[in-house]
């Protein structure tokens, strides 16, 4: 049975047979229809074998591929982990055979009572909502929402019936949806038709279909009009207020003095945010953090939510000082007498990685790991603390004493917890994949079944920044001390072949990343003939075979590219089913030049004499066979630049008490680069 935050979807039709695994569906027993949705039928189900009530929306889609373009959409949510937020439990697609249609399948945590019932109640009874519940609840709401804008998640479908009440003072954002689904035009128009009502939460833009964060920040501006109105205005009024703020936003005004003439709680601070927060052009509106501030940091609500509580912990700066001002051990201190006050856990980290070596006392104390690990965890959402944090861990591991402690603290797992659940944060990406690298290099990883979960990983952050050499170059790293210490499995090799290829045609004037690729490629054509097929295989107009010329002619000057392009070349030519490839490609051309040119390099020629002689092998048994002549002879090579240390090793920390971040520590001379790329790499 799958669980919580599972992801299921269908064969295509034509390859369905009758003895197929069970439908999705068929585990589920529907006890009865809710309302339907904006987008779809919601189903209260049963799930037959725990007796578990569970809510399905079933949403239907144009054809397959609409279906599996929104299911991947959705498949990051399931990731989310908040206290306020109802994650998917399952998502699936699922065929309609009566209407021959597919339905994209969202399954949900089932509650009774939603925002929508507390409203309905209090307005048919004409009862103002309590005060201090609703400072409550609503502080719930704007934590779970600041959470998902911190990672660039847009809720899209924000209204009272997709805010559930877990207790009496509890509740959850559910439903969230994605751009796939909010911007059908044609479902949106249809069902906008049936009811109106579903609508009239959305901004004036997302009747366009453009969303946004202020897209979210006016649905909750209406939402709390509703809860603050509800004693005085009914649904109509309310509905058609709504609407009318779209085109009229004077009409709020009239409704703020009537709360105030009603003496409804908080009036003051009501009339001071819902302007600010239902402005029609969006680059006016307010974000969720100047809502927190205006309700719970200037204003007086409270909330039980303890994330908000951080936003009042604020120690004048002169304590703050004195608290920091003494040596490691003081400082260590005050960390963890404070660790719940954002301010000093950076401001300490910042301090120690101003402090001269003397200060320091080398070797740092061991605790200063975990003070720093259980920083990173209490301000997870905290993005100044984790680079800052990632900035000193760096500093840590160019320490061979604390390598290991840093292993067995758990540092490995908490990075890929991090890069899990940071993927939209392009910061955090790249000081985790530095962090990592550091930890590979440093040979400290014991448990290599934690790190076959890293090529995956790498390939969906590459898929969130496409274009980003810092990253590309970041992940061909780690992907080469994968490859190293035997961390990607066969069934993985294409994938991380691909993406090396990928980076390298991304930016082929990056030296490091040129390396680290060509390494990585080296390695795992050395162990599998699969991996050396994707190189030779021709993909997005050109082969991998073109990319080594291309990359050759680039850096023909540096003898330790050309060096790694010689040993992939060597490993290539050990398959004789790739050695056609080879001859047709022209390859015999640049090894041979490779042998004339770097004649002062023993590892070189003798790699290109075993390549040379496996090609001339390979040309005497089809004699047929034509080689292109495309390299050009060059005169020999200058003495190469020094190589530099990994740039995205370094964390910059913005603006504050400086931007230390220390450079990586890299071992690049041409002499180690052989040893490497044969995996004789002392890790």
């Amino acid at each position: 049975m799958l669980g919580a935050g599972s992801v299921r979807w269908l064969p295509a039709r034509g390859n369905r047979s009758p003895r197929a695994p069970r439908e999705p569906m068929e585990k589920y027993q529907v006890l009865y229809e809710l309302n339907p949705g904006a987008l779809g039928v919601n189903l209260v189900v049963e799930e037959m074998e725990t007796k578990v009530k569970r809510v399905i929306k079933q949403v239907e889609c144009l054809d397959d591929h609409d279906a599996n373009k929104a299911l991947q959409e959705l498949m990051p949510l399931l990731k989310l982990q908040h206290a306020h937020i109802s994650v998917y439990q399952e998502l699936f697609i699922t065929w309609n055979s009566e209407i021959s249609s597919p339905f994209l399948c969202l399954v949900m945590e089932f509650n009774k009572v939603t925002f929508q019932e507390v409203i309905t109640d209090k307005r048919e009874a004409k009862e103002i909502i309590d005060a201090e519940w609703l400072q409550n609840v609503l502080g719930q709401v704007l934590d779970a929402l600041e959470y998902l804008h911190h990672l660039d998640i847009i809720h899209r479908n924000l209204k009272p019936s997709n805010i559930i009440l877990v207790s009496s003072d509890c509740c959850k954002l559910q439903d969230l949806s994605s751009n796939a689904l909010m911007t059908n035009k044609a479902k949106w128009n249809i069902r906008a038709e049936e009811d109106p009502f579903h609508k009239s939460w959305m901004a004036p833009e997302a009747l366009s279909f453009s969303f946004s964060q202020k897209s979210d920040i006016w649905s909750l501006g209406c939402i709390v009009l509703d809860m603050t109105s509800c004693s005085f205005m009914d649904g109509t009024e309310a509905m058609h207020l709504r609407k009318s703020l779209r085109e009229s936003p004077g009409s709020l005004k009239r409704i703020l003095k009537t709360m105030e003439e009603k003496q409804i709680p908080d009036s003051e601070t009501f009339r001071n945010l819902l302007p600010l927060m239902l402005q029609l052009n969006p680059s006016d509106r307010i974000t969720i953090k100047d809502v927190v501030h205006i309700t719970f940091v200037s204003g007086s609500f409270k909330s039980s939510c303890i994330s908000l509580t951080l936003y009042r912990q604020m120690l004048p700066v002169s304590i703050t000082d004195m608290l920091l001002a003494g040596n490691v051990a003081s400082i260590l201190e005050a960390m963890q007498n404070f660790s719940s006050w954002p301010e000093v856990q950076l401001r300490a980290m910042k301090r120690f990685l101003k402090m001269p070596a003397d200060q320091l006392g080398l070797p740092w104390p061991p605790e200063l790991v975990e003070v720093v690990l259980t920083t990173m965890e209490l301000h997870d959402r905290v993005l100044d603390i984790q680079l800052c944090a990632c900035s000193l861990l760096l500093h840590l591991l160019g320490q061979e004493s604390v390598s290991e402690e840093l292993q067995n603290a758990g540092l490995l797992d908490h990075i890929l917890e991090h890069l899990h659940s940071s993927l939209q944060s392009r910061d955090v990406c790249v000081s985790g994949l530095g962090l990592l690298w550091a930890l590979l290099l440093d040979a400290v990883i014991v448990n290599k079944g934690t790190l076959e979960e890293v090529p995956d990983l790498i390939s969906q952050v590459l898929a969130t920044y496409p274009a980003d050499a810092e990253m590309a170059e970041a992940s061909c790293a780690v992907f080469w001390l994968l490859s190293l210490l035997g961390c990607i499995k066969e069934q993985q090799f294409e994938q991380v072949v691909a993406l090396l290829l990928q980076s390298v045609r991304l930016c082929q004037d990056r030296v490091l990343l040129v390396n680290s690729a060509y390494r990585g490629l080296a390695r795992l054509v050395k162990v599998s003939e699969l991996a050396a097929f994707k190189v030779v295989v021709q993909e997005e107009g050109s082969s991998g075979l073109s990319l080594i010329k291309e990359t050759y002619q680039l850096h023909r000057d540096d003898p330790e590219v050309v060096e790694n392009v010689g040993m992939l070349l060597v490993h290539l030519a050990s398959y004789e089913e790739i050695l056609p490839e080879l001859v047709s490609s022209g390859m015999k051309a640049l090894v041979q030049e490779i042998k004339e040119r770097f004649t002062s390099s023993q590892e070189l020629v003798s790699s290109a004499e075993k390549v040379l002689l496996r090609l001339e092998a390979a040309t005497s048994l089809s004699p047929d066979a034509g080689e292109k002549t495309d390299t050009p002879q060059t005169p020999p090579p200058q003495a190469p630049a020094p190589c530099p240390s990994f740039p995205w090793a370094t964390v910059s920390l913005g603006s504050g008490e400086g931007s230390p971040g220390p450079s990586m520590r890299t071992s690049h001379s041409s002499q180690g680069t052989n040893k490497e790329a044969e995996g004789q790499f002392p890790l």
